[in-house]
């Protein structure tokens, strides 16, 4: 019987360890704009039956997309030898915690951050330890993708390629192996505080690109007030500021947030920040239903000139339905402009679906949406019924200033309190919902 004993152990032993390699990541993708750390906001796969969490797990190696949505990074988050996090679709990342790219292990390819043309990502602090970066080429000047950081990017044993822009709103810290790091691409690096690794620290970076390629960069050399210092200042060489890297002028407007979000009335709330002005005119609010085509929803005054955070909002009380797409276009006093990442939210019905009833532009006031093709619509008139709990059916007024195609606003001030039945009537056929008034 003993000589059974051994290989019975060791069969099991390997049974062990292949359930083990057998294990997959965990996914989550971004379903709707909301907080990192809440559940509403992502949808979690698994290619095998790996448990998952409902949000994603720091220091893991779960793959994260961001596919046309605006999520908060609201906790500090740490990504692991292979993970990723992906933007794409114009979606963004932004919030006031830190992010960790890389633990030091495996090779750089392994893990990454893909910012996809139009995609933003603005955290706190960013530390990437063996990872890579790609910041790609927007599709147009006026979609550009933004890496920012509100304090320092310490790069540990990195690989970048920023073919647009990355705004360093502390410093840029090599003290913890700058030799090691490679910045490629076209686009530009725009630095407020100082590069510490000694003299010479990013023209170190450019040389290690295969490429001929070199992102441009320029540092406004100013200490950035509560950032903290080099990471591994050895001597005195890596404290100092790299003299070796170009001024840069101030910006006319830095721009710090926008954010583009429904409210339970289902208009949708558009918000901006800005950590200083220079000669700003005024910020122009664009909306597109496609993301191609822009047209003016309306104009805020800026600031002029001022080196204060400012504060702007304007409300959006009769959206699209569907998605819609909103960007900035800040104008200078001179005339010149410049456009921020375009932000889009979802309102309403997907395509093709055939009845929402939302609050309207006041108590009384309520919109009743459809998604259905112009083509259905246009067999024959929509007709909307209003009928109460007996019922009984009642005529309401309809204001044509707040209707669009495929939209009415019903006015149920005549109406007593109750709950009533709303039905729309199309070729396509009734659809009905419930409302409390």
């Amino acid at each position: 019987m003993k000589k059974y004993f051994t290989p019975l152990i060791i069969s099991v032993a390997i049974c062990a360890l292949s359930v083990l390699s057998a294990q997959a990541q965990c996914t989550y993708t971004a379903m709707s704009s909301g907080l990192f750390s809440s559940a509403s906001t992502w949808q979690v796969s698994s290619s095998t039956n790996a448990i998952c969490s409902e949000t994603p797990t720091s220091d893991t190696d779960a793959i994260i997309i961001i596919r046309g949505f605006n999520v908060t990074l609201d906790v500090n988050y740490a990504v692991a030898k292979d993970g990723s996090i992906r933007i794409e679709n114009s979606g963004s990342l932004i919030g006031g915690a830190d992010l960790i790219l890389g633990d030091g292990t495996g090779s750089q390819a392994a893990t990454q951050l893909i910012i996809e043309p139009g995609g933003t990502l603005r955290v706190a602090q960013l530390t990437v330890d063996k990872a890579t970066i790609m910041v790609d080429n927007p599709l147009s000047a006026t979609r550009p993708t933004t890496l920012t950081t509100d304090c320092n990017l310490v790069l540990i044993n990195s690989f970048i390629t920023d073919n647009s822009q990355t705004f360093i709103n502390g410093s840029i810290d090599l003290t913890k192996g700058g030799s090691n790091n490679t910045l490629c691409g076209t686009g530009s690096v725009r630095i407020i505080g100082c590069v510490f690794g000694g003299n010479g620290a990013v023209r170190k970076m450019a040389n290690n690109c295969a490429s001929s390629l070199v992102t441009t960069v320029c540092s406004q050399q100013q200490k950035p007030a509560g950032c903290p210092g080099p990471v591994s200042n050895n001597n005195a060489n890596e404290a100092a500021c790299d003299v070796l890297v170009g001024t840069c002028a101030p910006l006319p407007v830095e721009l710090i947030l926008f954010t583009a979000t429904t409210t339970a009335r289902q208009t949708v709330v558009l918000h901006w920040v800005t950590a200083s002005e220079k000669n700003s005119h005024s910020f122009v609010v664009e909306r597109s239903a496609d993301g191609k085509v822009f047209r003016s929803l309306g104009t805020l005054a800026a600031a002029g000139s001022t080196q204060a955070r400012t504060t702007y909002d304007l409300t959006d009380e009769q959206p699209l339905s569907g998605i819609s797409y909103y960007r900035l276009r800040q104008v200078d006093l001179d005339g010149t402009t410049t456009y921020s990442p375009v932000r889009n939210v979802k309102r309403g019905l997907a395509s093709g679906e055939g009845l929402a009833v939302y609050p309207g532009r006041s108590a009384q006031e309520w919109v009743v949406s459809t998604a259905l093709p112009a083509e259905i619509l246009a067999q024959g008139p929509a007709v909307v019924r209003v009928i109460d709990a007996l019922g009984r059916l009642h005529q309401v007024p309809c204001p044509a200033d707040a209707s669009q195609a495929g939209q009415w606003a019903l006015d149920l001030r005549s109406l007593p309190t109750g709950i009533y039945i709303v039905r729309l009537i199309t070729a396509a056929g009734s659809f009905s919902q419930r409302i409390a008034q």
